[in-house]
């Protein structure tokens, strides 16, 4: 029996590895890209507010499900934030949800130049995709619609510079456009909602920035992400539709379908500080504070981008965007590794497992392949460290050794129950799958609203 454990623990030990041996090949690339892709965009923005004489109409499209709550205080917010004429609020509602058409009828009165309401033709709740493509079709069946639309979400503090940073990267020939998405700084809210900082800056200033230069698809993050009325009316010529209905990632799956349908798709990782790439230009909010509320929006992830995206999408397209398919999806299997080692040397240390046991010729290949383990997880945790220094500007060398226990623990459950889903309830993600949303929170001051 201690063979056998001991052989599983190589198994796992050699896994771990090879994960590890991809996220520092993303880290070695990143090293040489990260910095001359902040400076992409053919007219990089400046620091200052672009005037409403450049940058052409553009219509915030918010799609939204029972947020009276936060409805009004995002769109003043916001509209406050943006002087920019040109920049328009379209928000979705549904006729049975009277408490968020209200706030939003509201709005569009005390606004009426930069609010417009969408009424949906269904009752809700939907989809965010059906409610998004109805939106669509009732803006862009009438003369004067905005020429480029970005998603948003009713938490979300929006950075006044994306839309110059849009404006740039549609004049250099780009359709699809995804800015960085940042968590708010949360460290002091919970160690849960503190996760979300240290996953999105290492993922937004490392694997997102790859992606684009290699000319990866460029997956929306569902929020910050800007499209030209060429690439809508695309959609909606060939298929009577812009994001995929019944699904609960249609955000991930509009990206690869950009870039498959020839579509010029960017991350533009722009920072008004490009020595120490502080200062973003990006979409930022509060994710989920309380542990269940995280395991349940992060199971939507998984779900969505591991088995649905994959049984809708399949693996199709050039090196990088098999590479990339395979990195978002290396999680259902290698979210598990972690746990499942920590069981093994929990078993090690108080000695139910006799090392010893293991068959002489593998204890050379386990002695290495452990320590490997070590230093791929030193370099993990020094890349989180430089990552949320550049988004966030502290070295929080504490917290995030910390926080990194509870992330992989969410993130363990979420695939767990991403499973529990895909193979009980979706018969192998062919059936939609109906989710309930998450609670939303903005600031107190979305104002001062950066970090």
């Amino acid at each position: 029996m201690d063979a056998l454990i001991l052989s599983l623990m190589l198994f796992i030990s050699i896994l771990i590895n090879i994960s590890s041996f991809d996220d520092a090949f993303i880290d070695l690339l990143s090293i040489g890209i990260s910095r001359r892709n902040f400076g992409h965009a053919q007219e990089e923005p400046s620091t200052e507010k672009p005037t409403s004489s450049e940058i052409p109409d553009i219509g915030v499209f918010v799609a939204n499900w029972q947020e009276e709550d936060v409805l009004g205080r995002m769109v003043e917010g916001n509209l406050a934030r943006i002087p920019i004429s040109s920049v328009k609020l379209y928000l979705g509602v549904y006729p049975n949800d009277t408490g968020t058409l209200a706030v939003a009828e509201a709005m569009a009165a005390q606004y009426p130049d930069r609010v417009r309401v969408i009424v949906n033709s269904m009752e809700g709740p939907t989809s965010k995709g059906q409610m998004l493509n109805e939106m669509f079709r009732q803006v862009y069946a009438l003369p004067g619609a905005p020429e480029m639309a970005v998603l948003h979400d009713s938490e979300d503090i929006i950075d006044p510079r994306t839309f110059g940073v849009y404006a740039a990267y549609a004049r250099d020939g780009y359709d699809f456009i995804q800015v960085p998405v940042f968590s708010l700084n949360s460290i002091k809210r919970s160690k849960v909602a503190a996760t979300y900082m240290d996953e999105f800056a290492e993922r937004h200033t490392r694997e997102m920035v790859v992606r684009h230069a290699v000319g990866a698809m460029i997956p929306s993050a569902g929020v910050g992400t800007c499209m030209t009325r060429r690439l809508l009316e695309h959609f909606v010529r060939e298929r009577d539709f812009v994001l995929a209905n019944g699904c609960v990632t249609e955000d991930y799956i509009l990206g690869v379908e950009a870039k498959r349908a020839g579509f010029r798709s960017a991350f533009a990782a722009i920072s008004a500080d490009e020595l120490r790439g502080l200062d973003f230009v990006a979409t930022r909010e509060y994710f989920p504070k309380s542990f269940s509320a995280s395991v349940k929006q992060k199971t939507r992830w998984v779900y969505g981008i591991n088995f649905e995206a994959t049984h809708k999408l399949g693996w199709g397209g050039d090196f990088w965007d098999k590479y990339f398919f395979m990195r978002d999806r290396k999680g259902a299997i290698t979210n598990f590794l972690p746990p499942i080692s920590l069981v093994f040397w929990i078993l090690l240390a108080f000695e139910v497992v006799d090392i010893e046991q293991m068959p002489l010729d593998l204890v050379p290949i386990f002695q290495v392949s452990i320590f490997l383990n070590m230093l791929a997880l030193g370099l993990r945790y020094l890349m989180r460290v430089i990552c949320c220094r550049d988004v966030y500007g502290i070295n929080d060398f504490i917290g995030v050794a910390v926080r990194w226990p509870v992330s992989l623990t969410v993130n363990m459950l979420a695939v767990w129950r991403a499973w529990k889903t895909y193979v009980g309830e979706s018969e192998y993600a062919a059936k939609p799958i109906v989710w309930s949303k998450t609670e939303h929170e903005l600031p107190d001051d979305l104002m001062s609203a950066r970090r």
